[in-house]
């Protein structure tokens, strides 16, 4: 019996120190790559992609040519087929809409005269998972143009 206690003791102390040495996620994700977690793909869901990014910082460099959104998190061939793109210039803000995963010629123009510091994101945005056969809601996230 006393060895039995004295085991259990010098376990439970041992799980403790293991433990006491552990770096927790959200403190490893900040401090270690400078990025915050919204940066990052999420995990589970659907979510809406732009230039290959999930949010987070993006440049002028990257938006060019992007004409369309795609979608991860599902089936590869499945697409977004609506859409809200907010758009944040100068304190201002420009909601502008599609039917589809393409955005249209004004949404192109409103993106491509953004300015560093500016923000835009994709709301209301609707997925069709093909495999499925279903239409869900996808996440979307902010971008920051530098």
């Amino acid at each position: 019996m006393k060895n039995t206690i004295k085991n259990f003791l010098l376990s439970a102390t041992a799980l403790f120190l293991t433990c006491s040495f552990a770096e927790s996620p959200a403190a490893y994700d900040a401090a270690t790559t400078g990025k915050s977690a919204r940066s990052e793909m999420p995990v589970g869901g659907v979510y809406v992609v732009f230039a290959g990014k999930y949010g987070g910082e993006i440049t002028k460099k990257e938006m060019t040519g992007q004409r369309e959104l795609r979608v991860e998190g599902c089936h590869k061939d499945s697409k977004i087929v609506k859409f809200t793109l907010e758009v944040t210039k100068g304190g201002k803000t420009t909601s502008l809409q599609a039917e589809s995963n393409v955005l249209t010629q004004e949404m192109l123009t409103k993106l491509n005269a953004l300015s560093p510091g500016d923000k835009f994101e994709f709301k209301n945005s609707r997925a069709y998972l093909s495999d499925n056969k279903v239409t869900v809601d996808a996440r979307g996230s902010k971008f920051v143009v530098v």
